[in-house]
């Protein structure tokens, strides 16, 4: 079994004589009810699942509109929106109790274990905290709320950025 961390290679199988459904590759997509992994390029929404640690990839056009199409470790996406529901973020921090209120949105570049090695350093890191700010925020800088990116990855509690998006 040939193990391929980052999704460039992935994306770029073709090219080394190899087709992306080639059983020598392994996808960490989870599909869920038998939904297939977005298009590379299409319109998705991002969220941070509490329930498998995951995040879940809603289809934001096509067939599966509004749709949970599966899940994976680390989800690529590019031209990103930050969003966060200001009236179920305030019932969240009200109640104590978590729910979905916050993603992101914009095109789907992929999923992997985890974020390449472009994506992987600790102080290029993009979070959300809800009992701390009501906006998404830069880990070295949470005094600036943050509302797009070019291109991250979402992996673990975080979005994975290659350069600092304050810059």
């Amino acid at each position: 079994m040939l193990w391929l961390p980052a999704p460039n290679i992935v994306m770029n199988l073709n090219a080394f004589g190899m087709a992306a459904n080639d059983s020598r590759h392994v996808s960490p997509w989870v599909p869920l009810k038998g939904r297939p992994e977005p298009e590379v390029g299409d319109l998705v929404r991002v969220y941070r699942n509490l329930n498998n640690g995951q995040y879940s990839v809603v289809a934001l056009a096509g067939p599966l509109k509004g749709l949970v199409c599966g899940y994976a470790p680390a989800i690529g996406i590019k031209d990103i929106a930050l969003r966060v529901s200001k009236k179920t973020r305030e019932a969240v921090v009200t109640k104590g109790v978590r729910t979905v209120h916050a993603w992101v949105e914009g095109t789907y570049t992929g999923c992997s274990d985890q974020p390449p090695h472009t994506h992987s350093s600790n102080d290029r890191r993009v979070t959300y905290m809800p009992f701390i700010k009501d906006y998404f925020f830069f880990r070295l800088a949470p005094q600036k709320a943050l509302t797009t990116l070019t291109s991250a990855w979402a992996y673990e509690a975080d979005l994975w950025v290659s350069e600092n998006p304050l810059a």
